[in-house]
């Protein structure tokens, strides 16, 4: 017996010996076959390489990256410009709902609050635009501080009163307060956004006038103009910036009313009207709490209230009153300082008309204003610039001047310049005939007598005949 199970453990450990064996038999197999097959793949060496070098051709070479240098305009990060917003934030007065804050006004308002961006990074010479109005107004002052934070002749002022409105000017009077306020802070141009507080009735001597009544309308389209009249009188360019829509539709339908009003105060002192509305609605005109940003992505754009505006809100409505407010400021060069003796010697460029270009401004084809994509929609219709310049087919038509082509274009038809007709004096008719001159010199040449008309020649035909019949003697009776 104990024979048997001695030998039974010695067959044991033969086999596990054996199976240990070929398991490193074939991991030692599997490690040196890709060594195998990759020294296989390449050319062996012949004496020539060993000679004068070579033999690695097949072997990669290790490539040699050259690191273009790219320069990047730094900007603030997101977290930087959020800091930087609730630093600013944290100075105003706390926003409140207009709503609320109509009901519960007190007696005496509040001074406008004031949210200046950090002028002391701005040039001395730098463009100042003044934001009044309500909280929407207050939104659109963050947005354009931020817009032109990187800006140093651009500084923006903000003066607004987040409760305040047209309607309750014995809480807060624009119509007084907006005057001392421009000549305070002497703005470049004056940027208007009022109105969302507004949906309330007006009293007016004694009487109180529903919204949107025909005595409503009268008074509040006033105070709008007067508003307007204000910035034509301080001849201070004006930009009015419309409502956008809100959650609650009886007040988004009032907020189309209102923009009408504002249209029409603006266009009477000749200034400009922004539409804001389709940036913020869906396709079928409805308000909506996220919509595409100033990049075209999809992000939230109004607040849970479905009043205020997020910070990408805010960008938006940057975006929109800045096409209207680029070509009041112009392009202004921090070099620049000219005073008032400077200002005759300056000699302005001519106006130019781009019907008149010669040759046209070389464009990238990957540039992204190509194809118009760094417009929204909604902005409104460009205006081209005005020019004395006459272009081309008004010189043609209007003056009749030909268009100076270029030598040796297609359209050059002036091969050779015309010269004066070749005449001979005297004049000959044909040599050796009739000498003219002799002839003009004595009696000169009769005109030939006048052809008759058709009728004439009739009616003279016919009297011949007659003078002939009267002319025959008669014939005798006999």
């Amino acid at each position: 017996m104990t024979t048997f199970a001695t030998r039974r453990a010695r067959f044991r450990s033969a086999a596990l010996r054996a199976l240990a064996a070929l398991v490193a038999v074939a991991v030692a197999v599997t490690g040196i076959l890709p060594v195998q097959r990759a020294e296989a793949q390449q050319r062996p060496r012949t004496i020539v390489d060993m000679l004068f070098g070579g033999g690695g051709s097949n072997a990669e070479r290790p490539r040699r990256v050259i690191k273009k240098r790219v320069i990047r305009k730094k900007k603030a990060t997101r977290s930087q410009r959020s800091a930087t917003r609730k630093k600013r934030n944290a100075n105003r007065k706390t926003r409140s709902s207009p709503r609320n804050a109509v009901r519960s006004a007190p007696a005496q308002a509040a001074p406008a609050a004031a949210a200046v961006a950090d002028d002391s990074e701005k040039n001395d010479n730098a463009k100042k635009i003044l934001v009044v109005g309500d909280f929407m107004a207050d939104s659109l002052a963050d947005g354009l501080i931020e817009s032109f934070s990187d800006d140093d002749m651009v500084v923006v002022t903000s003066k607004t009163n987040g409760s305040s409105g047209l309607v309750r000017n014995d809480f807060y009077d624009w119509g007084e307060q907006l005057g001392p306020l421009i000549d305070e802070e002497k703005p470049d141009v004056l940027a208007v956004m009022i109105g969302a507080n507004d949906r309330q009735p007006l009293r007016l001597s004694g009487s109180t006038l529903s919204v949107r009544s025909d005595g409503w309308t009268a008074e509040y389209e006033k105070r709008a103009t007067d508003i307007a009249k204000i910035a034509e009188e301080k001849k201070v360019p004006l930009i009015w910036v419309g409502m956008p829509s809100f959650k609650y539709d009886s007040m988004s339908e009032d907020m189309v009313f209102f923009n009408d009003i504002y249209r029409r105060a603006a266009e009477r002192v000749s200034g400009e009207f922004v539409s804001i509305w389709d940036g913020f609605v869906d396709e079928n005109g409805d308000f909506v709490y996220s919509g595409p940003d100033v990049n075209g992505q999809t992000t939230r754009l109004r607040g849970s209230d479905g009043l205020n505006m997020t910070d990408a809100g805010e960008e938006k409505l940057a975006f929109f009153t800045e096409k209207a407010l680029l070509p009041i400021l112009g392009e202004v060069s921090p070099d620049i300082a000219l005073d008032a003796k400077s200002l005759p010697t300056i000699q302005l460029q001519p106006l130019s008309n781009a019907a008149s270009a010669q040759v046209a401004a070389p464009v990238g084809l990957n540039d992204p204003g190509l194809d118009g994509s760094e417009a929204l929609l909604g902005t409104g219709s460009s205006q081209t610039a005005f020019s004395l310049e006459m272009s081309p087919r008004d010189r043609l038509v209007l003056n009749g001047d030909q268009v100076n082509s270029r030598e040796g274009r297609a359209d050059n038809f002036a091969w050779s310049t015309k010269s004066s007709a070749i005449r001979s004096d005297p004049p000959i008719v044909y040599r050796g005939s009739i000498d003219l001159k002799t002839i003009n010199e004595s009696a000169g040449i009769e005109p030939p007598k006048e052809m008759p008309s058709i009728l004439d020649a009739i009616i003279e035909d016919w009297q011949t005949g007659e003078d002939e019949e009267a002319s025959e003697p008669p014939a005798s009776s006999g």
